[in-house]
């Protein structure tokens, strides 16, 4: 008698699982009005307002311009310069070497001096070096221009001439044979082969100047020779 009550309750409790599975009736949706509408438009509105406000926030990259290549000519003009003009003993020279006729000027032998034919002598000059260049012993003395008179044409100087000092420079000469004013020009020679002397800009040569007559060199008479007698 206890079972009874367990089986009524049994289909009781199937009947309301059923029920409760089963789908409940659909609702039929309302049907939009006027303000859903509204509503509605202006979000559509909002909406692309908001997306024309990102794009225009947003950094534009700007284009990098692509390189185009450039052409060159093959070969390439140039432009063509005048000759630099080699500088002469008269001008860039001038003030490097330069020479000024010392005090005395001739230490022997001066100008006209009278010689006999084929007379030996010895010619000296006293020079200052006047330039901004030193003389080393490199430097010469050369035979220039007319007569050398039988002398050696080139001599080293004996020593260094510092710019303000003076050297006295001597030459060996042989007067002509045949009468007649003979004049021997000279000059000093740089390490380099450039010329320079006196004068103001330095071109000009120093000199010897002899008159050779026509008489013979004198024959010295013999000393008398005086003996005592015993």
């Amino acid at each position: 008698m206890r079972r009874l009550p367990f089986l009524i309750l049994i289909p009781i409790l199937l009947g309301l699982g059923f029920s409760a599975c089963r789908p409940a009736d659909p609702t039929p949706l309302p049907l939009p009005t006027t303000e859903h509408l509204d509503l509605m438009r202006t979000s559509e509105a909002l909406v692309t307002q908001s997306a024309k406000l990102t794009q225009t926030a947003q950094p534009r990259i700007a284009e990098t311009p692509t390189a185009t290549a450039l052409s060159f000519p093959t070969t390439i003009p140039t432009i063509e310069r005048s000759p630099t003009p080699a500088p002469s003993p008269t001008t860039s020279l001038s003030d490097c070497n330069r020479a000024s006729p010392g005090e005395p000027f001739d230490i022997s032998i001066p100008d006209d001096t009278a010689m006999y034919a084929g007379q030996e002598f010895v010619k000296t000059w006293r020079l200052v070096n006047s330039g901004s260049c030193k003389w080393t012993r490199l430097y010469k003395l050369v035979f220039f221009s007319q007569n050398p008179m039988g002398a050696i044409q080139e001599h080293f100087l004996p020593g260094e001439v510092l710019p303000g000092q003076a050297i006295d420079l001597s030459v060996t000469f042989f007067a002509p044979t045949a009468p007649g004013s003979y004049q021997s020009n000279w000059m000093l020679k740089d390490a380099d082969g450039n010329l320079f002397g006196i004068g103001f800009n330095a071109d000009a040569p120093f000199y010897v100047r002899i008159q050779v007559t026509d008489q013979a060199t004198p024959t010295p008479a013999p000393t008398p020779i005086i003996t005592t007698e015993p």
